[in-house]
């Protein structure tokens, strides 16, 4: 017993083998939800679990996917007519198939084989080997073709080569005798016997497909991200290829993997200011290594130096002026000197003058305590205070203390530092703003405009705009610029008063310095471009790693479908198989020792029959070799979706117990399949007779049509009883009118069966058959007591009328009657109804 119901569990088997999130859900949408084709929903989730951008929780099973078998149409052949150079079968035949089981008989050159080819090309789609038109050299020009008409279509269909092969190949399965030999050399396929939509085992094809699939979309985002990471590489390579033994001026897919590092350098870089430095040193350091150029760095030390000190003048006395806040001072002063004289004025008149008063308050003060007067005299008048003497007196103490005084005197010195301060900027010299040969005119220019607006936004009336206080800050980075710049001067002056191999050599390593500072630089501008092409070079790692492991998936999916196949289909097919020979043989396969042979092809398993390793064509005997092949043949049946069945000549080979098994056989199978029709055509009068029996003892009279083809052009019902044949006779010559010639050749044909039938049922007891003798029944023996001879006379008019009634060997068998009338025929007809009552007239 196979360890799973069906492919299911083996490929759920699989899945956890594999161990894989987005295999596992490729395996439950086929599995759970019957999902075959990927689609764009779910190759995107698909590809979010296999890039790790997303987990897959599994699938919530619902209602389980039912496969149906696969359907077929019952369709029945009715009719084949109207033959035109079509081997040597006549335009004139025409087969009509009126039950769902026709057994035609036909001697050797009757036309069988040719008819049964015309059902090939509509069963077969390759073109056959042997030719389709006669042969005959006045006939070769001639297309050949004929008519035909199944229960499905509405009007007769025409075939010709040009409608090509196979038209009904879905509809028409045969048996023939180069079939039989076919599937003797041919391994056999267990997937054509046994049905296998029960066992589930499109699950594979489904899951290869869509792993397929799916490895495509990420073969083809394999492919974008390389073509986006080269194109990353170039323009990083053409970035960076000024700094030519720089691991990123050499950037490619080899040496990819020197990003992170490079980016860490890029991230860290915070030296922009240590690089300006170095450069403007640089500059220096490369006037300084000659005479000229050293003067030229003295001169423009120089200048830059008296620039420097009227720039940090004029800075640090703005800053200090606008720290003072003059304009708000002034304005605070005034309010405070308003106040103190509100104060002054319980004290004094308003026509005395504060300013005179005040002076004279503090000498009073300093011989006499306002606040508390010692003495009750006044120290200048000697008057005695009073009570509202002594109140004055402490109001002058409070004006003397009040701290409006000490306010305004210091608002009234910081009024006069910032303008003092104001007077100094305004004085300042401004001649180096305007000439510096070590700066552009452009910068020279700038520097003038901000000391403009610093110097007009500096005195003690109005607060600096933001506009100057904005010149100032831009002034005092300037400033810092020029530092460095003269602190590089200074530099390069020192190093060439050493020696100018000292200079060049300080060069050299400033250079190199500047060149790695640069770099950095660079890295850091181009961090975001760095960081896309590392992120596309870990997907091409990624990729390079993950998708080589889909060919060894595919593999293990086609070895596991492969193993599915063998435990479910294989004892299947081999207990089928069996079954079908001792259905024919009534022996099992292994008395013949035939054992099928495991061959792989892809994810089915063939099976080659062997007897002791060798090939059973070379073991067997014809009629077991054609026993195995009818025993396949009919295992295929059973799932066979084509309706309508034609066999050619299948015992053939056969004894008799063979022959018999096969009647029976066919029997069953007519019983078990009420839609499949079945077409049987045999040269053996033995066969012709047993199929007969067999069936109508099977009570499947009703359903069977027996017809015997004669000389390639005419084919009728075939019957041995005397009054049917009687009657059909009878019923031609009685017409009116002269009869076709195809009723010619049917009449003949029947009056030569009467004939037959007339000597078998009177002369010889049932015991005697046209073509070949049957084999006596133990039974009829009896019979033989009853036997009347014929006379002499009468078995000559019976060989004469028979050699009369019988085609003649030559071209046309379509002229043997053309001199042969209706009254003629009759004249022969009654000759045989003579005899035949003459015979049983002389019956015991």
């Amino acid at each position: 017993m196979p360890s799973h119901s069906d492919a299911i569990g083996f490929l759920n088997e699989l899945s956890q083998e594999t161990d894989e999130p987005w295999f596992k859900m490729v395996c439950d949408l086929v599995s759970v939800l019957g999902v075959s084709v990927l689609d764009e929903q779910f190759n995107s989730e698909l590809f979010a679990i296999y890039t790790n951008k997303a987990s897959y929780v599994g699938i919530r099973a619902g209602t389980p996917s039912v496969i149906s078998p696969p359907s077929s149409t019952t369709d029945f052949l009715e009719k084949l007519s109207n033959f035109q150079n079509f081997k040597l079968l006549g335009n004139e035949l025409e087969l009509n198939l009126t039950k769902r089981i026709s057994v035609i008989f036909g001697t050797n050159g009757s036309g069988k084989s040719s008819l049964c080819e015309s059902l090939k090309v509509l069963a077969k789609p390759e073109s056959p080997l042997r030719p389709l038109h006669n042969v005959r050299p006045d006939a070769i020009s001639l297309t050949p073709q004929f008519q035909y008409k199944f229960r499905s279509n509405a009007v007769t269909q025409n075939w010709s080569k040009a409608a090509g092969f196979g038209a009904r190949q879905g509809t028409l399965k045969y048996f023939d005798t180069a079939l039989a030999v076919q599937i003797i050399k041919s391994e056999m396929q267990p997937g054509r016997v046994v049905a296998l939509f029960p066992f589930k085992l499109h699950v594979f094809e489904h899951v290869n497909s869509i792993t397929i699939k799916f490895r495509e979309t990420l073969q083809k985002a394999q492919a974008e991200n390389a073509a986006k990471l080269e194109l990353d590489l170039r323009e990083i390579s053409r970035t960076f290829e000024k700094f030519e033994e720089s691991p990123l001026a050499q950037l490619g897919a080899q040496t990819v993997a020197a990003l992170p590092e490079q980016i860490r350098i890029g991230e860290m870089f915070t030296e922009e200011t240590a690089l300006a430095s170095k450069i403007s040193h640089a500059v220096e350091l490369e006037k300084a290594t000659s005479e000229e150029g050293l003067k030229l760095v003295r001169t423009e030390y120089r200048e830059l130096e008296l620039l420097l000190k009227s720039l940090t003048s004029l800075i640090n006395a703005a800053v200090e002026m606008w720290s003072i806040e003059p304009a708000k001072k002034a304005q605070l002063l005034i309010k405070k000197q308003f106040a103190q004289a509100e104060l002054a004025s319980t004290i004094i008149s308003r026509d005395e003058n504060l300013d005179l008063f005040l002076p004279l308050l503090r000498a009073g003060h300093s011989v006499c305590n306002f606040d508390n007067p010692s003495q009750d005299t006044c120290p200048l008048c000697k008057q005695t205070l009073e009570i509202k003497a002594k109140e004055l007196f402490k109001r002058y103490h409070e004006m003397l203390v009040s701290q409006l005084e000490t306010e305004i005197n210091s608002l009234k010195v910081e009024v006069a530092k910032a303008t003092s301060i104001g007077e100094t900027i305004v004085n300042l010299d401004r001649s180096s703003f305007t000439h510096c040969s070590a700066l552009t005119v452009e910068i020279l220019t700038t520097i003038a405009e901000r000391t403009q607006l610093i110097t007009g936004n500096c005195n003690v009336t109005t607060e600096p705009s933001g506009v100057a206080r904005s010149a100032l800050e831009t002034l005092k980075i300037q400033v810092a610029k020029l530092v460095e710049m003269t602190e590089a001067k200074k530099a390069a002056i020192d190093l060439a008063v050493q020696s100018r191999e000292v200079v060049l050599k300080q060069l050299v390593t400033i250079r190199s310095e500047i060149d790695s500072l640069k770099y950095a630089q660079a890295i850091k501008s181009k961090l975001d471009l760095l960081k896309i092409a590392q992120r596309r070079a870990g997907n091409a790692d990624f990729w390079n790693k993950r998708l080589p492991s889909f060919s060894r998936l595919l593999k293990s999916l086609t070895d596991k479908a492969k193993y599915a196949y063998e435990k479910l289909v294989v004892p299947d097919f081999e207990s089928r198989l069996n079954d079908e020979y001792v259905a024919l043989a009534e022996k099992p396969m292994a008395e013949f020792r035939v054992v099928l042979a495991r061959k792989g092809a892809d994810a089915s398993v063939n099976l080659l029959p062997k007897i002791g390793g060798h090939q059973i064509e070379s073991v067997l005997s014809e009629g077991e070799q054609r026993l195995h092949s009818l025993a396949l043949y009919f295992a295929e049946l059973k799932t066979s979706p084509q309706s309508v069945l034609v066999f050619d000549d299948p015992i053939s080979s056969f004894d008799y117990n063979y022959v018999t098994n096969y009647c029976r056989r066919l029997r069953d199978f007519s019983q078990i399949h009420p839609d499949k029709q079945i077409i049987i055509m045999t040269h053996s009068w033995e066969f012709f007779v047993q199929i007969q029996t067999t069936l109508k003892q099977a009570q499947l009279e009703s359903q069977l049509s027996v017809l015997v083809l004669e000389n390639r052009s005419s084919v009728a019902n075939y019957s041995e009883k005397i009054d049917e044949l009687k009657t059909d006779i009878s019923a031609i010559l009685n017409a009116t009118g002269e009869p076709s010639e195809i009723l010619k050749e049917e009449t003949a044909g029947k009056m030569r069966r009467l004939m037959e039938a007339v000597v078998n049922t009177h002369v010889f007891a049932n015991q005697r058959y046209q073509f070949k003798q049957k084999a006596l029944q133990i039974s009829a023996y009896l019979n033989f007591t009853k036997v009347v001879a014929l006379l002499p006379a009468e078995a000559t008019i019976f060989g004469d009328l028979y050699g009369k009634l019988s085609i003649t060997v030559h071209d046309d068998p379509r002229n043997a009657y053309v001199n042969t009338d209706k009254l003629m025929f009759r004249s022969r007809y009654d000759q045989i109804l003579a005899i035949e009552a003459a015979i049983v007239s002389r019956r015991p």
